[in-house]
């Protein structure tokens, strides 16, 4: 089975799940991996390492657009906290990334399949339960620190093992826990996200990564990640056109069905290489 060399198809998938993810706050990054599996005929090893490249556009590109909304100041205040975290992400995303090209197909297949279910679950639960900001964890330095870092750790063998930016979590961590503004959440996430991103890709330029392949680049990984950053910009642009909290639930079943009709076949499938 070979991948299709159809760069419109690429930059369609982007394109739509750059609306869907601008719509919800996020990069899309959890729906783009069914499809780089099941559309794009990547194998589950290959798809994460070009997710995290189109992950990693998409927050770059939309980063700016952020800065200028959210007053650095706003940041500045919750600093322990976004530090602490990604020491604890960018340790995993090391970790994990290293794993991840140790791990059997059938192992990461199923492992895969789990996180993409659960990622599914979170949404459908902040489209029930409306997040307010609550500080859940202690004022001082000390807990603030010891929690940030923990919850860096999860989320970053998260991005790691399916190239997500991990915001799904890092943003209600930071809302929920330390009781941050939503929309400061946001810019702090992106803060973790894109050097946890860039950890996890070190790992994955190894000797005889997809990466590596300048095909895959030219038919699939850039008109993926202009398709994913033209998207997130229309659904960022029809934000009041749709409730946020029926958004969230529909795309979380979305998520949890496209997921399990992609990945519960994935360790019976043998790798793919570029035709």
């Amino acid at each position: 089975m070979n991948r299709p060399n159809r760069p419109a198809l690429s930059f369609g998938i982007g394109t739509a799940v750059g609306t869907a993810g601008g719509l919800i706050g996020l990069g899309g990054a959890e729906f783009r991996l069914p499809a780089l599996v099941g559309a794009l005929h990547f194998s589950a090893r290959e798809a994460v390492a070009v997710n995290l490249v189109a992950s990693l556009i998409v927050l770059a590109a939309a980063f700016p657009f952020r800065a200028a909304t959210v007053p650095i100041n706003e940041i500045a205040a919750h600093l322990p906290a976004v530090i602490a975290m990604l020491a604890g992400s960018m340790s995993a995303a090391w970790v994990g990334a290293g794993w991840l090209r140790r791990a059997s197909d059938k192992l990461l297949g199923r492992l895969i399949l789990i996180l993409l279910v659960a990622l599914g679950c979170v949404l459908i639960a902040e489209g029930v339960f409306v997040a307010e900001s609550t500080r859940l964890v202690g004022e001082g330095i000390v807990p603030t620190v010891l929690i940030a870092a923990v919850c860096g750790v999860v989320i970053g063998l998260v991005s790691s093992l399916l190239g997500v930016a991990g915001g799904e979590l890092i943003i209600p961590v930071f809302i929920l826990l330390f009781g941050v503004d939503v929309k400061v959440a946001g810019s702090m996430s992106m803060l973790v996200g894109i050097p946890t991103i860039v950890v996890g890709l070190v790992r994955h330029f190894g000797a005889g990564s997809v990466l590596r392949e300048r095909a895959v680049w030219r038919r699939t990984i850039l008109p993926l990640g202009a398709g994913s950053v033209l998207g997130a910009i229309l659904g960022a642009l029809a934000l009041g056109l749709v409730p946020g909290r029926a958004l969230k639930i529909g795309l979380g079943i979305i998520l949890i069905w496209s997921a399990w009709g992609v990945f519960r076949h994935l360790p019976s499938m043998t790798p793919v290489t570029d035709g």
